[in-house]
Parts: structure tokens; C-alpha cells; sequence
């Protein structure tokens, strides 16, 4: 059972993020809490406490069994695009610069290995074909070819 963390409007432009959320996507929990953890980029401090969240809400849904044995995985994270703040700035010759404060949601579903297997499993057994029909040959038709003309010569 997959369990799901948000992280609204942090404000940090969404491709900083997504530089982060490239590395842990598919990983396990641990290994992607290490990496988090000695990253020296900024946003890896929300990134790391919202992985915890993640494995929190998990434990919540599971609660008899422990997230060390479940195999927990970074199902899918998504970082899109938040609020804009925008601000101007002086320039020359009476002109104003416009400065775009950017913020981002992070979305990440954690979910165990066991549990994807078994889907995976039960998607192939539903795509599999329950009965094998021979295929029938056709009969093949027969073509008409040209019955060579006579040439006269006069």
C-alpha cells in the first residue's frame, strides 16, 4: 500500500528540485534518505524531512509491519511548479526589471517492493489470453493470370 507526502509553495525555483528529485526517484528509502542527507544543495533539507513524512504516513496505513522489512521504495516524485512572486527593480533610464520569485509542490509516493511485484504479476496475468485459438489457415484464393495474347504479324 503506497503512502503519499505534499510539500506546498517551498520557496526554491522547481528546477533546483528537480535536480534533487531526479537522484531518488526509484530508489530505496534508505539509500535516497543517505544521499539527502550529506547533499550539500539547499533544497535537500525539505526534500530529506518530506521522505520521512513519506515513510510516516506508511507506517501509519501498515501498522503491522515495519518499513525496514517492507522493502520501501520512491514510487514517483513529482516536483511542479508553484506560486510566482513578482517584483520589480530598478534600471537605467527609468526602466524597471521584473524579478520572479519562484516556488515549487513536491509530491512523493512511497510504496514497498512487494507490493509491486504483485501488481506487476497480476497486470501480466490479466493481459495474458485465458484460452489459445489455433489460427485457422485460409484458403487461398486462386489469382487469374493473363493468358498470353497472339501476336500477328501482317
Amino acid at each position: 500500500m503506497e503512502a503519499v507526502a505534499k510539500l506546498n509553495n517551498y520557496p526554491t525555483s522547481p528546477r533546483k528540485m528537480r535536480l534533487l528529485a531526479d537522484l531518488i526517484r526509484g530508489m530505496e528509502v534508505d539509500k535516497a534518505l543517505g544521499i539527502l542527507q550529506f547533499n550539500p544543495k539547499h533544497p535537500a533539507v525539505p526534500l530529506y524531512k518530506l521522505l520521512k513524512s513519506a515513510i510516516n504516513n506508511w507506517e501509519q496505513k501498515n501498522t503491522d509491519t515495519k518499513p525496514e522489512d517492507a522493502n520501501l521504495v520512491v514510487k514517483t516524485i513529482m516536483v511542479d511548479g508553484g506560486r510566482v512572486i513578482r517584483r520589480m527593480r530598478p534600471a537605467p533610464q527609468g526602466r524597471g526589471y521584473r524579478i520572479r520569485k519562484r516556488s515549487n509542490h513536491v509530491t512523493l509516493i512511497v510504496d514497498s517492493k512487494t507490493t509491486n511485484i504483485k501488481k506487476q504479476a497480476e497486470v501480466k496475468k490479466a493481459a495474458e489470453p485465458v484460452e489459445t485459438v489455433e489460427a485457422v489457415e485460409a484458403p487461398v484464393k486462386k489469382t487469374r493470370t493473363r493468358k498470353p495474347t497472339k501476336k500477328t504479324t501482317e
